[in-house]
């Protein structure tokens, strides 16, 4: 484990055969941003829902941390699940924890869908939630998993009852944890890291998503990645619509023989 992670990630999991399939959410959300996803593929696979370090029930997060330390900590996990490889779904930072896992083990990595996402050359958004959660506090983190949806979804309350479920699991480090990792995100990432990815990529993306024009861009920048778009939904496209993310999910996975 990275010197900056104290101790193992939580994981729920789900299903008892098929291949693994491993989910990595959001800042400010925890592992239940997946919990369509994790519910309808674990039929098929064995579904992996983790909480990233200084998330939900994984352990605080230390001074320094970057987005390739909670990449190591999810292969960590990934370990512990099975020696071989994985198909990876990462939504906004859990994109990027995506991206450098494929970086990390290419061989293992069986394929990547990546959501809320997109090639951000600068990362001003990410220093200003770092100032504001500076500044407003742990109060902050309710709001902006409401700002992950399309404005028609922000009053639903679905929407609502998860936003208020997910801040009931607030602990002491929370606060800090999320300020760690926008400062982690605010920094660039290697310059080869999206030109080093090999694995079958799809990009899905809300049309309502501040983020989808540069979902495009990151589509150009990843080798042979392919692009499908949910028509009036937020960054969190996959809670907001999981119908159709779900049939985007699955069709790439049986066009590349992982269905």
């Amino acid at each position: 484990m990275p010197q900056q992670i104290p101790g193992p990630l939580f994981f729920q999991q789900q299903g008892t055969s098929g291949r693994p399939m491993l989910f990595i959410h959001s800042t400010p959300d925890d592992h239940r941003l997946w919990l369509f996803q994790t519910a309808h593929f674990s039929a098929r696979y064995q579904t992996i829902a983790v909480d990233l370090a200084g998330y939900g029930r994984s352990p605080v997060i230390r001074e320094g941390v970057t987005v390739a330390d909670q990449a190591r900590a999810c292969w960590d996990v990934v370990d512990r699940i099975t020696p071989g490889g994985t198909i990876i779904q990462g939504n906004s930072l859990g994109a990027f924890v995506a991206l450098h896992m494929a970086a990390q083990q290419p061989g293992r990595t069986l394929a990547l869908i990546l959501s809320g996402c997109g090639h951000l050359p600068t990362r001003e958004m990410m220093v200003r939630w770092k100032e504001r959660y500076s500044a407003e506090g742990i109060g902050l983190r309710e709001l902006q998993i409401l700002d992950h949806f399309s404005p028609a979804a922000q009053k639903t309350p679905l929407v609502q009852h998860y936003a208020r479920m997910i801040v009931e699991l607030n602990t002491n480090g929370t606060l800090e944890s999320i300020i760690a990792m926008n400062q982690a995100l605010s920094q660039p990432d290697p310059a080869d890291l999206l030109r080093s990815i090999t694995a079958p990529t799809l990009i899905i993306s809300g049309t309502a998503d501040r983020n989808h024009p540069a979902a495009l861009e990151l589509q150009k920048r990843i080798p042979n990645a392919e692009f499908a778009s949910i028509d009036g939904a937020g960054h969190s496209c996959n809670f907001e619509a999981p119908w159709q993310f779900d049939q985007f999910c699955a069709a790439f996975l049986s066009q590349h023989d992982l269905g």
